[in-house]
């Protein structure tokens, strides 16, 4: 691993852990060395004359006049081109986008003698969808030698061409509904993510009635329940039993209101008045902590000089109040129970079948509305909306918490010591044998996209499933490094979440950007380790593609937003096991090589994950993982981070406003980090003319301009600024900005498409179900979009 990797052993000898900066230049050296293998045997001629001129005379005279704070000579790679490909995430939408991108800059009829773009790439940087598009690249590539989407000079039309890199691009055309292949179908789909509700709703329903039943047998025991009939606290409990009827309707049987301690004998409510007690605690230890704190004001000079004083009084503050409200919260629970079933709760009661179906469905669809969000990729927004998700979704776990108390206090009043002890071993059997990584949709999820784009291409289109992915099921990331194919070095780009981290520019953007790669996986915020150590080596490439595209997922959205990351949706999501991420051990922690048998489950990080405590931090022991768009859709950040010289952005994301949402976030992002700004200099390349409306004919915008609300162009071309650094000069990369957007000039069926279809070409990513007309002209619409940047003068121009 060269001079990086012996820095970091000797750092951290023991756990050989690395940081971002040791990875990089271990990672730039390997890369290099088989780039210069690939690309100078091939292209000499053009190394000694056009790639010398650019560099000895093209970049310095226009870095003289752009920036004079940039050392013209300081150009990073003098040797032979630093290109990076960026796939921004958006589903299938922006895989077959991407596609049709890479089958341009890989023309070489549109190059002349020069090499083609795709040439010139050391890296590929994928998101999400767009890791769909840069998985199935790395596997043909680097497993066959093979380049997947399609061969244009030997393409005949679907039914003709025999060339393999055809059949690929064949396959992948016809297979754009990826989740319901024919052989299982779209019942198959339902039932099978149907299935990890039932198994997350029913162990966690189990835990918590386990857990309810504890506190019942507490409340109800002699000394204890003495305690707690004190006459006010029963008065206390009488007033709030009639709200709280009140509420409900005047729900259940009429009881007498009037003594309160009767009302507690007489519904057996002893665990109402433990946690009414401990609310009562808790205000009035605030209120103690308030006077404390008012009177030591008093004494000016320790007030203002113990700052961490009052800074402990404050943390207990907020204590306080969140434990009064938790408790009042839980408190409810029990005397909704009773008043939904009746004063007595018998096992002959059809109550809690009906609560438990009831609350399932309703929470499934609650979920499942939010997974169309989220899959949506646009954060929710308006105060009201967010409101009232966040109100309904707190009734839906009330009558979740409802019925995990009713099967409590049924166990409790009718179960022997035998069925007691049964059930507790069937809810540890249950919350602790059963791996959530395997049993929740992103298995699903990571096989469909396996079966689609890393097929065995010497397996026939329709044979089994089982034959068509069987050898990428067990493919390991490692195992895509050192091959005797050279294919662009694919950094996977996931995000971990980490809205409980230490480190306050973690904890605001809820996460960090998180690699996977054949040599090293890890993250700013966890260090990294070689791709051999992380879960003891045992990543497939399949599993790393269905974890950068994990859209939805419980306390993550895009760009940290959405309502996925509020506590109450959070909390539903995963009690009903909606989660497309995936838990592996912290490569740091101690137990970061136990991944053999340390399994994450319902218990841990199962039951951690569902209060939102105790996990997602950098130092917990377990993290999870989710797509990389909730951290950067467009793929940018780990290109920059690696200071190339140019980077090509293959855009396509959803944008039907035209809002550049998810650039403005990649570009935000790397300006803070790492100090990069893009800047679009040249007018006739800036951004202004990629507006949807923005096509002008010499007469004017035509009524086909309007029809279709067209842009002028679909690239860009700007400026990479990057600073100085201790030791490292900076200078001027370049920026190839390619958006899925409608221009002139295209195919007409592509405006016959727009015409039938009219969200093209920003068709919502829940649409995962693209028919071969759909992926066509995303694919089309990509290639024809990068062959008006490549054929364009003034574009390449720009361009080593």
């Amino acid at each position: 691993m060269g001079e990086a990797s012996s820095q970091g052993e000797s750092a951290d000898s023991r756990q050989r852990h690395y940081s971002a900066g040791q990875v990089v230049a271990a990672e730039r050296a390997v890369v290099g060395g088989e780039f210069a293998a690939f690309f100078d045997s091939q292209y000499p001629d053009y190394l000694e004359t056009d790639y010398r001129r650019y560099v000895d005379v093209e970049y310095p005279r226009y870095v003289a006049e752009q920036y004079d704070f940039i050392d013209p000579a300081g150009y990073p790679s003098p040797e032979r081109p630093d290109f990076g490909l960026a796939i921004s995430g958006g589903g299938i939408r922006s895989a077959s986008f991407a596609i049709g991108v890479i089958q341009a800059l890989n023309n070489p009829g549109l190059f002349g003698a020069k090499p083609s773009l795709f040439a010139k790439l050391r890296y590929q940087s994928s998101v999400s969808g767009g890791g769909y598009t840069g998985a199935a690249l790395s596997w043909y590539q680097r497993r066959f030698g093979l380049f997947p989407f399609g061969n244009l000079d030997t393409f005949s039309g679907s039914q003709n061409s025999r060339d393999r890199e055809n059949q690929i691009l064949s396959y992948l055309r016809q297979h754009g509904k990826y989740l319901t292949p024919h052989e299982l179908g779209f019942a198959s789909l339902i039932a099978t993510v149907f299935s990890s509700v039932v198994h997350s709703l029913l162990a966690y329903t189990l835990l918590f009635a386990v857990v309810f039943l504890g506190v019942v047998v507490f409340a109800d025991f002699g000394p204890v329940a003495r305690l707690l009939e004190l006459p006010w606290l029963g008065e206390v409990f009488g007033y709030f039993h009639t709200l709280l009827l009140a509420l409900l309707g005047g729900a259940g049987e009429a009881v007498d209101q009037s003594d309160g301690m009767a009302l507690v004998l007489a519904l057996r409510a002893h665990v109402v008045l433990l946690f009414i007690a401990l609310a009562i605690f808790s205000l009035v230890g605030y209120f103690l902590l308030l006077l404390v704190y008012a009177f030591s004001s008093q004494f000016r000079k320790f007030f203002t000089r113990h700052y961490a004083y009052r800074i402990r009084v404050q943390f207990w503050y907020g204590r306080a109040l969140l434990l009064a409200v938790a408790s009042l919260f839980l408190a409810t629970i029990p005397v909704i129970a009773h008043h939904l079933i009746g004063m007595r709760i018998g096992v002959e009661d059809h109550f809690l079948l009906g609560a438990s179906t009831g609350s399932g469905l309703l929470s499934a669809i609650m979920s499942f509305n939010q997974l169309r969000r989220s899959a949506s990729g646009k954060p929710d927004s308006g105060v009201v909306n967010a409101a009232f998700t966040a109100l309904v979704s707190l009734l839906l776990i009330l009558l979740l918490l409802v019925t995990s108390y009713a099967l409590g206090e049924i166990l409790y009043r009718h179960g022997s010591s035998l069925s007691l002890l049964l059930f507790f071993l069937v809810t540890l059997v249950i919350c602790v044998t059963v791996n959530v990584n395997q049993i929740s949709p992103h298995k699903l999820y990571r096989d469909r996209l396996m079966e689609t784009f890393l097929k065995d291409p010497e397996v026939p289109p329709d044979a089994p499933l089982a034959r068509i992915g069987g050898m990428a099921n067990e493919v390991l990331l490692t195992d895509l490094r050192d091959t005797p194919h050279w294919s662009p070095y694919h950094l996977v780009n996931c995000n971990i979440i980490l809205d409980n981290a230490f480190h306050p520019k973690y904890r605001g953007r809820l996460g960090d950007s998180f690699l996977l790669s054949s040599r090293f996986c890890g993250s700013d915020a966890t260090r990294y380790v070689t791709t051999d150590q992380f879960i003891d080596g045992q990543m497939t490439l399949a599993t790393a593609m269905a974890i950068s595209g994990a859209a939805t997922n419980p306390n993550a959205g895009v760009a940290g937003l959405g309502a996925s990351t509020t506590s109450p949706v959070a909390f539903l999501m995963t009690f009903l096991g909606l989660r497309l991420g995936f838990w592996v051990l912290n490569p740091t922690s101690w137990m970061g090589g136990m991944s053999a048998v340390m399994r994450p489950n319902y218990l841990w990080p199962g039951l951690p994950s569902l209060l939102n405590v105790f996990v997602h931090s950098e130092r917990s022991a377990m993290l999870e993982l989710s797509d990389g768009g909730h951290f950067d859709n467009s793929g940018l950040y780990e290109l920059v981070r690696r200071r190339l010289a140019v980077i090509i952005l293959a855009d396509g994301s959803a944008d039907p406003d035209a809002k550049f949402e998810d650039f403005g976030n990649a570009l935000e992002r790397i300006r803070v980090d790492f100090g990069v700004t893009v800047r679009f200099r040249d007018e006739r390349l800036d951004l202004t003319a990629m507006q949807p409306g923005s096509s002008r004919g010499e007469a004017g915008q035509t009524a086909f301009d309007q029809r279709f609300n067209l842009a002028e162009r679909g690239f860009a071309i700007g400026d990479i600024v990057y600073p100085d650094l201790p030791d490292t000069p900076g200078f001027v990369g370049k920026l190839v900005y390619i958006k899925a957007v409608l221009t002139r000039g295209l195919p007409e069926d592509l405006y016959a498409y727009k015409c039938a279809h009219a969200d093209f070409p920003n068709h919502p990513t829940v649409d995962q179900f693209f028919d071969e007309r759909q992926f066509e002209s995303y694919r089309e619409l990509g290639y024809q979009l990068a062959r008006q940047c490549v054929s364009s003068p003034t574009a390449m121009a720009h361009l080593p």
